[in-house]
């Protein structure tokens, strides 16, 4: 019997608290419809609210709309009775129904976590549950792909949930810009004397031999096949960081050490120069000048130079004042340079690695010119910093602020966060100094002639990423793997990362990440062949990588015989020329952290220090170092012990590879050819690719004696060509 206490129980179980008017409505549609359950009715309701009013509370009005819905004649109630009947066999009842036939309806599908709330009040669904597997294939997958065939992108995955379509819309109508040639370097008949199709068969490539006296893990010599007598390639393990390396270990004491040992190498290097042009008569000096560096001697205001050690005079001087002279300055390959803090007011030289410092932690800030914050300013708008200079003192911390407002020469004068530098100029109070001169080059080892290269080789160069932000159909890489496979290349070069770790679509692939890095170099390997030589450079931003910088190379369980993984930053030998790369864009890094006034023309040309692209790479070489930045930024790993033993750049290579989010670009810096390949998925800009050809330079027996002792250098643009091209 339903009464008004029965109801109230029924809704207080559930946690509701009816009003008077609910109630009595409720007995009200019970004694119209002749229901005695009142626990039957309230699950009804239930039913009806979860159903259709999204879970709301009984009020007059609802209950009103489900009397209408649920009770408006016998036929229907009937019907419905009827049908629940025939399948309460197979469904199952509520235990509180008592072998009763349920009258509830579920009026729609609902998902799994409405289901479970109509389960809890008895509720019956007419569908039994299906179990879907989470593995399902990307939604851009073709469809030969998705049932087995063929047909689809080879690098396709299966992953845990679907993803979206590319963002990228592509006309369909639209002229593809794939082949176009953006970039050209080199000379125009070396282009057209070479084909870019395949000259030989593969019939005629000499099978790939490798040295044997090594093991797999230390070879550090292999030769493969190619157009001729095969590909002489050669590494060095030693050089390169491997597993052996600790890194991210290393204490700061062991880091300042390191910092103070670069400011004496480097620094020994820009002295001896500056001694080497102090000593050198004026007669012999205008024919050694590079053709890439602007005569800034005729345009310096130091009418004094500075004088160069020199053999005493007599054994008569005065000891003490020579006591005093060393505790406050030191030599370095005969140039006399003075601690940073050393109170002068006439002109000295200083040593240092120059630092950034912020003016909210610099004491008496306000004593900078307004010219100095002017160049701060220029450098970074954001904040108003000053550049300071840190001595080379291992004992006693010593710094002092810069005014680089009176730098006379040179005119095009650059520096950044990590560089070493010889300034020369005064500092009357010791706390500013004055700079009036800037030394930071060294005397370049130059790139040697590859003179053992005895045929034309041809080379294809391909960075990062290979995928779009929202797929992994690796579409551009693909494509350049065809181009490859009809068009095969004696040297592939591949710079990671090949699964970024910032993409969170890696997250949704169904196997670790080892596998599926495994599963895309051997897509790669089987699309390429054996007759391309293959090097692979690692990215700390892989998946399989270490996060760290230097980056030791990748691994693969599978053995290839022409595929050479490379770590990041690296310098190989490929048949005598000398090929460096580094996968971290710091072309890009040097250019938004460096402080320059290169803004004066001198003579009828521009400067040097007004291109920017030549001045970052110019501070690679005369820093001698791949990474020359100190601190880096945030998203630079650095380890500066493996930086110091394994990112060295001792020599100029004949060629410098460095990926960068910059524009596309091909430049001969210091006798070597600088290339930014691109990336072959641009994302929101065209995708490229370099291609380059080299060939064995035409010089006789003793242009190329000269050539083993830097003497004569002939051109790069001679014996290598270079083309950028979009993918």
């Amino acid at each position: 019997m339903v009464s008004i206490e029965s109801i109230r129980e029924q809704f207080d179980e559930l946690g509701i608290e009816p009003s008077d008017e609910v109630v009595n409505k409720c007995i009200e549609i019970c004694i119209n419809n002749d229901i005695t359950d009142p626990v039957e009715f309230v699950e009804q309701w239930m039913a009806y609210s979860v159903s259709k009013l999204s879970g709301a509370e009984p009020t007059v009005a609802y209950l009103n709309e489900m009397e209408a819905h649920e009770y408006t004649s016998k036929a229907r109630k009937l019907t419905k009775v009827s049908s629940i009947a025939a399948t309460s066999g197979s469904i199952g009842t509520s235990p509180r129904m008592d072998s009763k036939v349920s009258k509830i309806t579920t009026y729609r599908n609902v998902d799994s976590v409405e289901q479970d709330v109509l389960e809890m009040y008895g509720c019956i669904t007419p569908k039994a549950k299906k179990t879907v597997s989470r593995l399902q294939h990307n939604v851009n997958t073709p469809n030969g792909v998705r049932g087995g065939g063929s047909g689809g992108s080879p690098f396709t995955t299966v992953t845990y949930s679907p993803l979206s379509a590319s963002s990228k819309k592509n006309d369909p109508d639209a002229p593809s810009k794939a082949g176009q040639i953006v970039y050209t370097y080199g000379s125009a008949k070396l282009l057209k004397q070479f084909n870019w199709l395949p000259t030989t068969t593969d019939e005629g490539k000499e099978p790939i031999t490798i040295d044997d006296d090594v093991s797999l893990g230390d070879r550090n010599r292999r030769t493969g096949a190619g157009r001729g007598k095969g590909i002489g390639f050669t590494i060095k393990s030693a050089q390169f960081a491997n597993d052996g390396c600790k890194y991210m270990y290393d204490s700061s004491y062991d880091r300042v050490m390191i910092l103070g040992d670069r400011i004496y190498e480097c620094g020994n290097a820009i002295c001896k120069r500056v001694a080497l042009e102090a000593v050198k008569p004026k007669s012999h000096e205008q024919p050694a000048k590079n053709n890439d560096e602007p005569d800034v001697k005729s345009n310096s205001a130091l009418d004094t130079p500075l004088p160069v050690k020199e053999e005493p005079a007599s054994e008569e001087t005065d000891v003490d004042i020579e006591r005093e002279e060393d505790r406050l300055s030191s030599w370095f390959e005969g140039i006399k340079v003075h601690h940073v803090d050393y109170p002068s007011s006439e002109l000295i030289r200083v040593l240092g690695r120059i630092v950034v410092e912020s003016s909210s932690t610099t004491t008496n800030s306000s004593s900078g010119t307004t010219s100095d914050k002017q160049v701060a300013s220029n450098r970074n708008p954001t904040t108003t910093s000053k550049l300071s200079i840190v001595d080379f003192d291992e004992h006693t911390l010593r710094y002092t602020r810069l005014d680089l407002s009176k730098v006379q020469v040179p005119s095009w004068w650059s520096l950044f966060p990590g560089q070493t530098v010889l300034l020369e100029g005064i500092n009357p109070r010791g706390t500013l100094f004055s700079v009036k001169q800037i030394h930071c080059e060294r005397t370049l080892a130059l790139p040697r002639v590859p003179s053992s290269l005895d045929k034309t080789l041809t080379c294809v160069i391909a960075s990062a990423p290979f995928t779009d932000r929202d797929d992994l159909l690796y579409e551009k890489l693909s494509s350049l793997l065809v181009y490859c496979s009809n068009n095969p290349p004696d040297v592939l070069i591949l710079t990671g990362p090949f699964a970024d770790a910032n993409c969170k679509l890696y997250a949704e692939v169904a196997e670790t990440f080892d596998e599926y890095f495994e599963k895309i170099i051997s897509t790669i390997m089987s699309s390429i062949g054996i007759y391309t030589e293959v090097f692979v450079v690692s990215h700390h931003d892989d998946l399989v990588s270490s996060f760290v910088y230097p980056t030791p190379p990748y691994k693969v369980a599978s053995f290839y015989k022409n595929l050479h993984f490379l770590p990041d930053p690296c310098v190989f030998n490929l048949e005598g020329v000398e090929i460096g790369i580094t996968t971290v864009d710091v072309i890009k890094h040097l250019i938004e952290s460096e402080c320059t006034a290169a803004n004066v023309t001198i003579g009828s040309a521009p400067p040097i220090g007004g291109d920017k692209i030549k001045r970052a790479y110019g501070h690679l070489f005369h820093q001698a170092s791949f990474y020359p930045l100190n601190p880096p930024p945030e998203d630079v790993p650095l380890d500066v012990d493996m930086l110091n033993e394994f990112g060295r750049l001792n020599r100029v290579p004949n060629i410098m590879i460095c990926p960068s989010a910059l524009n596309r670009y091909v430049r001969e810096i210091n006798g070597c050819v600088c290339i930014n390949p691109g990336f072959v998925d641009g994302h929101s800009a065209d995708g490229s690719y370099a291609r380059l050809i080299i060939q064995a330079p035409e010089i006789d027996e003793q242009q190329q004696r000269e050539s083993q002792s830097d003497s004569i250098q002939p051109s790069p643009a001679s014996y290598i060509a270079c083309q950028i091209v979009k993918t």
